[in-house]
């Protein structure tokens, strides 16, 4: 056993010699731990980052039509007149068009046209490119499902005036590349 006498709380403990050279031993041990927290620190908020922006572009790609606000120029248009059909706002989804498309198409003969291809025209869009554009004409192509589970491809010809992107030109057509692909 210990001839050492017992500790107690009561009586102060004995100070630290401060005056003794710091181990070096124990600097680089402690210089290596800063280091390693650093780094452990960095990787954490690199991997919240990455996490974050990972789930941001899933979201974005899963619900594309929700997130409309933040899709650029075009593609945003395309979003909003398909969207305003769903939605059987036809005047609004009419007003997207350029000043030439409603000169040569009235509203009237659009909203014919709407009615008589109802299940056409509810939609969701399952992807747009874009094949062709300039810096004032961009054409898109929305692959879409319809209510009615055909496959459609809207080809929007789109051009910019006034600072603002129009729809001045929709072909609608069967998706040929679709077509005898079944889903389960």
């Amino acid at each position: 056993m210990s001839d050492s006498p017992p500790i107690s709380p009561f009586e102060p403990r004995p100070e630290p010699d401060t005056t003794a050279a710091p181990d070096p031993r124990e600097e680089a041990f402690l210089l290596a731990r800063a280091r390693s927290l650093l780094r452990l620190k960095r990787l954490l908020v690199f991997g919240c980052a990455l996490f974050t922006l990972t789930i941001w572009l899933l979201i974005r790609l899963e619900s594309p039509g929700k997130l409309a606000l933040f899709a650029p120029g075009p593609a945003r248009i395309v979003r909003q007149h398909l969207e305003a059909l769903n939605r059987g706002q036809f005047r609004e989804a009419y007003l997207l068009f350029s000043p030439h498309y409603r000169n040569e198409v009235p509203f009237e003969l659009y909203y014919e046209l709407l009615v008589t291809h109802s299940a056409m025209f509810r939609t969701r869009i399952v992807s747009v490119s874009n094949p062709e554009s300039s810096a004032d004409r961009v054409v898109l192509h929305a692959r879409i499902l319809a209510s009615d589970g055909e496959r459609y491809v809207a080809r929007f010809t789109l051009v910019r005036s006034a600072d603002r992107w129009w729809i001045d030109d929709l072909r609608w057509s069967a998706d040929s590349e679709r077509r005898h692909i079944i889903s389960v």
